[in-house]
């Protein structure tokens, strides 16, 4: 149970009784004032409370390294989800028109009375978790057998944290014989031959292996001790080190280790699309508008479609068909060919001065002031592109990419991005715009 919204079950229920104990009580203390009705009121509102808190503990990675962090964190952390609540209940009150039902130093005082006793209910049920699992009754036992090298860094990440349910209640050196030395104040209880016998007379849960180079050995203690129903750990990061965020997963049945280089949470992909949803929205109506004012100059001057499409190639290398309004002549692609000594650009993205394929007039204008942009709001309402994200290259542009190019197609493109809003008249180098790219895919 790695995921931390079932994982720290028992601080979220203990989060939502907190905060529904603090507004009982200011609304039990206020009683005399709201007579029956009104108090009903109040009773739903302490319902919705608990929606509230529900839908911010999906949405959000507040308990994310709960057990880890010290006093002030923790006060941070509980006053930024309390914020949150409370901004949505302000929210509810106010589409629903029923904000004025209720005293607003009951609703403020809710937010503050609730920050304090989340913030005690958390730190009182760490320091009960960290008594209990003192204890062997609770505490999962566990035998650590790996090489000195190796046995170092785990004694270490395992006692670094007060709050573990893991006890070690035995250590064993399988490289040399340190029985009765001591690792990181943990003693070397067994050495090789003796691990068997020390397994069948101590109080062992689990079993943490961990041999580099040896994974037959690793798989034969393995089975060893899953033959007397013991929970067995192959530790295998050490193979790993340098891959980052990495996560054991399983997919299909098979258990394997996940990389990334970030992780994004539910709740940052969820508001980004809904800005792309709502920006798309607007984005085409005013798309909608500038065509009818538009498009009948571009007939005028060029005739032919008022819209430009074209394949381009988007996240991880999807293809998608772009739309803009037209600002060069019908055969402008077969001539950039002829054009292509003139690219000022070094590497693989094309782009001229004095672009002579431009419709006199209004292809200049509407491409001065990014008005043929604008029906990529279509794209984005479609789910092709975001409203922000790196510039989608045409198929022969990224036929050409080296490997390392890619990255610039690891997220959704965009109509706009950190090349564009940093003076991509001036930058002629396409590396640099694939380090603006990468900077912007790791940081956004």
């Amino acid at each position: 149970m790695k995921n931390a919204r079932t994982k720290h079950l028992d601080f979220i229920l203990g989060d939502i009784l907190a905060v529904e104990l603090a507004h009982c009580l200011l609304v039990i203390s206020n009683y005399d004032r709201f007579g029956p009705e009104l108090y009903k009121m109040y009773v739903q509102l302490g319902i919705l409370l608990i929606v509230i808190m529900f839908t911010v503990v999906f949405f959000t990675d507040g308990y994310k390294d709960i057990l880890h962090r010290g006093y002030l964190k923790e006060l941070i952390a509980v006053s930024k989800q309390m914020s949150i609540c409370f901004a949505l209940e302000i929210i509810f009150l106010f589409a629903f028109q029923i904000s004025h039902i209720y005293s607003r130093k009951i609703l403020f005082l809710t937010l503050f009375v609730g920050i304090l006793f989340l913030y005690v209910e958390r730190n009182l049920l760490k320091l009960y978790l960290q008594r209990r699992y003192r204890k062997i009754k609770y505490a999962r036992t566990l035998m650590l057998i790996a090489s000195e090298r190796q046995a170092q860094e785990l004694v270490n990440r395992l006692i670094s944290n007060p709050l573990t349910i893991f006890k070690i209640i035995g250590l064993s050196i399988v490289d040399r014989d340190m029985k009765g030395e001591e690792i990181a104040g943990v003693p070397v209880t067994a050495n090789k031959k003796e691990i068997i016998d020390f397994v069948s007379t101590h109080i062992i849960d689990e079993v943490l292996i961990s041999i580099p180079g040896d994974p037959k050995a690793e798989a034969q203690m393995a089975e060893e001790f899953l033959s007397i129903g013991l929970v067995v750990h192959i530790y295998m990061e050490q193979y790993f080190q340098t891959l980052p965020n990495r996560e054991l997963e399983r997919i299909s049945g098979m258990n394997v280790l996940t990389c990334f280089n970030r992780e994004i949470s539910t709740w940052m992909i969820f508001c980004k699309r809904t800005m792309d949803l709502a920006g798309g929205i607007v984005g085409s109506l005013l798309a909608f508008v500038i065509g009818i004012l538009i498009g009948p100059i571009i007939y005028i001057k060029s005739p032919g479609p008022i819209i430009f499409s074209q394949i381009r190639v988007g996240k991880n290398g999807r293809k998608f068909r772009i739309y803009k309004f037209r600002s060069m002549v019908r055969d402008a692609e077969r001539q950039k060919k002829e054009l292509m000594s003139r690219n000022k650009i070094q590497g693989h993205m094309f782009k001229i001065d004095n672009d002579p394929r431009i419709i006199p007039g209004i292809g200049s204008f509407i491409r001065r002031t990014s008005l043929d942009e604008f029906p990529q709001f279509f794209n984005v309402l479609k789910g092709d592109m975001s409203l922000v994200g790196t510039r989608p290259p045409t198929v022969e542009e990224y036929e050409k990419y080296e490997f390392y190019h890619k990255k610039r197609l690891a997220i959704k493109p965009g109509i706009t991005g950190t090349w564009q809003i940093s003076g991509r008249s001036g930058i002629v180098d396409f590396e640099e715009v694939v380090k603006l790219d990468s900077q912007y895919i790791d940081d956004w």
